[in-house]
């Protein structure tokens, strides 16, 4: 039985999801996304092995392909793994599956990676023990992205009327933290720090270097890595 979400059928927007990244606010979360997680992932990628859980459409799995991971990604809506298959990501392989229940032995790959996932699980303990369990040890790594619950961005998102964010649980920095730290050593940044008004968006890199001096828990994403 698949129960990676807990009420939003993705497959109902799977062709149109990708449309966000297209806009000006989109394509500057992302960025601000990208980067954040650039700094935590390995230098040297050629030939490591990446679990990508909850892949979606292949958005993030084409990021990690880029940088030389060879690329598994999972996630439960089947419209969504077509698509992603249908992008023909170089080093990558797309499956249905559940992210609580992997059908991959122990110690599979050398990170794995849940990017905006736990906010749509039924449970976030089980689905990172489950990714720890396929990621080799010592010296594996877990990566999140998660929404960050402080952000009024997200809390906007989340009070949309038939937004997929209605039933997602969104994390506060120190939540996550607190959900990783049994596992290992967390290091995390927070990013996202991106004006509301489009006239803005300009100096949208202002913003965020501002957010990230001050040190401010707000910024819409939440980036965390744990060293196994």
């Amino acid at each position: 039985m698949l129960i990676i979400l807990k009420v939003f059928n993705f497959d109902n927007i799977a062709d149109h999801y990708d449309r966000w990244y297209e806009t000006k606010h989109g394509a500057t979360y992302d960025r601000f996304e990208k980067k954040a997680v650039d700094k935590l992932i390995w230098n040297r990628t050629e030939g490591k092995m990446l679990l990508d859980v909850g892949c979606g459409t292949g958005h993030w799995s084409k990021f990690f392909s880029t940088k030389g991971y060879q690329t598994t990604g999972i996630d439960i809506s089947e419209r969504m793994v077509t698509i992603a298959k249908n992008k023909d990501i170089a080093r990558s392989s797309f499956h249905v599956m559940d992210g609580h229940r992997m059908s991959f032995a122990d110690n599979s790959f050398d990170i794995a990676a849940a990017i905006t996932t736990l906010e749509f699980t039924t449970n976030p303990n089980a689905m990172i023990a489950e990714m720890a369990r396929c990621v080799r040890k010592p010296g594996g790594k877990l990566l999140f992205g998660v929404l960050n619950t402080l952000s009024d961005y997200n809390q906007k998102r989340k009070n949309e009327v038939g937004s997929p964010y209605a039933s997602a649980t969104l994390f506060a920095p120190e939540q996550l933290k607190g959900l990783l730290e049994p596992l290992g050593q967390v290091q995390m940044i927070i990013a996202g720090f991106v004006p509301k008004h489009e006239w803005l968006l300009a100096l949208a890199p202002v913003f965020e270097l501002i957010g990230r001096v001050v040190n401010s828990q707000h910024g819409a994403f939440i980036a965390a890595k744990v060293q196994l």
